[in-house]
């Protein structure tokens, strides 16, 4: 879980130099996939879980891109990492 959490830190900080958020969520989509395998879940699975990782994670980073300055994005950030424990 604490993994998770310091991965997605990494994210936040090559979306922040990058700004690329697609390229953020494909690299967590990338791992979830990966992760999802090697912990056992079958390909179709694993697919549809890293699908719906690719979705979410996209959500995130854009609106993390999106609303880069105010209280709005600290909202965002914090949010985000805290549905990241669940």
């Amino acid at each position: 879980m604490i993994f998770k959490i310091i991965f997605l830190v990494g994210l936040i900080q090559l979306l922040y130099k990058s700004e690329k958020p697609f390229l953020c969520s494909g690299i967590y989509a990338g791992l979830v996939l990966v992760l999802s395998l090697v912990l056992g879940a079958g390909v179709i699975g694993a697919l549809i879980t890293a699908v719906i990782g690719f979705v979410l994670a996209s959500i995130y980073f854009w609106l993390l891109n999106e609303f880069s300055d105010g209280p709005l994005h600290w909202g965002i950030l914090i949010g985000g990492l805290l549905i990241g424990l669940v």
